[in-house]
């Protein structure tokens, strides 16, 4: 699917339920947010949605989200599904709460890669950010997922006076594992659409402060990742600049809901649904769907959204 600024739409998270395990403070107001969503597609019918995506509207990437993935019961079975569909590309991302005993069974599934949340090593911090979950049980995760084959990269959310001071910690921590981290500039959605005390940390900010310890320097990526990609002495770690460099214009994503129904930014979040084509499939209809959404995106700017991520599929 090309849409009508000539970016090539071929990557689909897939957000497995609402339900999540944490609480994180720039995700909701408090864990009772997370509800379960009453239309939610059963794990067979969401992996046919995905079928038709693929064999139908050019989808050649899969990362399965949330919610927290893990909390999925079919999450292995569904990994399986993806796979037999001809989808060789299948990501996750998670809170990494569950993963000491998922790991092994998803990359036999056929799961390739396993970006871990990851705000802080301070089991007191990571407590208050996250308002539940230990931070232990994370990093058992994060060593099983490395054992089990997984590429495992880290994501931290950097905010103002409540993880910045951690930033070289998490580098250090990364680059010891071989494990690329990844800093994401906090994001105007949720219960941070309208702040005004918007703890924002620029990608300059961040990279003053790797700065101070490491050299380091800009290597190239994919043209339509969201990262910006530095290697260090060790290793490599990236910035997701949402409000600094804005990667809009090299979009080439589509998320799909647990209820069945597509949204092609998340600047703009309009539904729209395709649950409808579980019980008459319609190739012409999907790619009219798929059109519709996508013609939603902004062409180079996040403007933010009330909606929480975990709606809308991380």
């Amino acid at each position: 699917m090309i849409d009508s600024y000539g970016r090539k739409i071929n990557k689909l998270r897939v957000s497995l339920g609402e339900a999540c395990n944490m609480a994180c403070t720039y995700c909701v107001q408090s864990i009772k947010d997370h509800v379960p969503d009453p239309e939610a597609l059963s794990a067979s019918e969401l992996l046919r949605l995905v079928g038709m995506l693929q064999q139908h509207a050019g989808i050649e990437k899969v990362r399965l989200t949330g919610g927290e993935p893990l909390l999925f019961r079919e999450v292995v079975d569904f990994v399986s599904g993806v796979r037999a569909q001809g989808i060789q590309n299948i990501g996750l991302t998670t809170n990494g709460l569950n993963l000491r005993k998922l790991a092994g069974p998803l990359s036999k599934a056929g799961l390739n890669s396993v970006n871990v949340s990851l705000d802080s090593l301070d089991p007191e911090n990571f407590r208050r950010l996250g308002r539940a979950g230990r931070l232990e049980r994370v990093l058992s995760g994060i060593e099983a997922a490395l054992e089990s084959g997984l590429q495992v990269k880290l994501n931290m959310v950097v905010m103002r006076d409540a993880n910045d001071h951690e930033v070289l910690d998490l580098l250090d921590y990364s680059v010891s594992r071989g494990v690329e981290l990844r800093y994401l500039e906090l994001m105007r959605m949720g219960p941070l659409y309208q702040n005004q005390n918007f703890p924002f940390v620029s990608m300059h900010e961040i990279l003053q402060r790797i700065g101070e310890r490491y050299s380091w320097k800009q290597v190239e990526t994919e043209t339509d990742a969201t990262a910006q990609r530095f290697w260090v002495p060790g290793g490599h770690f990236g910035i997701i600049p949402n409000e600094s460099a804005p990667f809009c214009s090299t979009c080439s994503r589509l998320r799909l809901t647990s209820s069945g129904r597509l949204i092609g930014c998340l600047s703009n979040p309009i539904e729209t649904s395709i649950r409808h084509l579980l019980e008459q499939e319609d190739p012409e209809d999907l790619k009219r769907l798929v059109a519709q959404s996508v013609s939603f995106k902004q062409p180079a700017q996040f403007t933010g959204s009330g909606l929480g991520m975990s709606r809308v599929g991380g």
